[in-house]
């Protein structure tokens, strides 16, 4: 048997290492399996809490209801139109129900082949954006969407009695509870930024007057009513969540 040099056996070595790292590679198709199976399990959940949602849809209609004004009346103007809304709210309230899962299966799918860096990004909105977002939306049923109605069907009372479609009714309110979760996500777009190094807690103090600004303006875009009332409690809402994501940020030495 001839003697095997050193060198030889070195690059045996290197062909062994390049070899197992080829192996170890996932083909394109299990990835896709995979993906198929995330989108599979998070449909099956949102067909499920769909459906209880939509079981539930007429206690939820009644919760809905009841921020609004006292002499409200609500009509049913075309055939079905209860049924509808009762969809339209049993999705709505599916998909919040459903969020957590769906958020999970997606993280699971995409978390392993990021690097530590953009872990430290993506957990966090992972972790927080659907408590946040469910956060947002309880506030705007206590406080944002009966301050709304009061002065939208207040406005003219002592002419006019107030009647509205249940249909009209509850897509105001669910826009509205939309966009104040949607406006509590800010803490965490902050914190991602933070993360890969475009701001920091000392560029935001600074810059603490033009936050002030674009929040009035948000607040003004945002708020479907021309009072002042309602468009101060979203601008409000927007300057407090800089404060407390500067603040944040301070603590953590971002």
């Amino acid at each position: 048997m001839k003697p095997i040099s050193t060198k030889e056996l070195d690059l045996y070595k290197k062909k062994d290492i390049n070899n197992e790292n080829i192996e170890t590679l996932m083909p394109l198709s299990i990835h896709l399996d995979e993906l198929r199976n995330k989108i599979i399990i998070s449909l099956f959940t949102v067909c499920i809490t769909t459906l209880i949602g939509f079981l539930c849809s007429k206690e939820i209609v009644k919760l809905l209801t009841n921020i609004a004004p006292l002499e409200t009346t609500f009509l049913q103007i075309r055939p079905g139109e209860f049924f509808f809304t009762s969809l339209r709210v049993a999705l709505f309230a599916g998909i919040i129900s459903a969020s957590p899962i769906i958020i999970w299966q997606l993280a699971s799918f995409i978390l392993p082949g990021l690097t530590k860096k953009e872990k430290n990004i993506a957990v966090p909105i992972v972790a927080g954006a659907p408590f946040l977002f469910f956060t947002g939306a309880v506030f705007a049923y206590f406080f944002v969407v009966p301050s709304m109605l009061n002065f939208l069907f207040g406005f003219g009372k002592d002419i006019i009695s107030t009647s509205i479609s249940i249909e009209s009714f509850v897509s105001f309110a669910l826009m509205i509870m939309a966009i104040c979760g949607s406006t509590f996500l800010l803490p965490i777009i902050i914190l991602a930024l933070a993360n890969v190094g475009i701001v920091n807690s000392e560029m935001l103090v600074k810059r603490w007057k033009y936050a002030v600004l674009s929040g009035v303006i948000l607040g003004a875009v945002l708020t479907p009513t021309p009072d002042p009332f309602n468009m101060s409690i979203v601008s409000g809402i927007l300057i407090l969540l800089y404060f407390i994501s500067c603040g944040i940020l301070k603590i953590i030495k971002k």
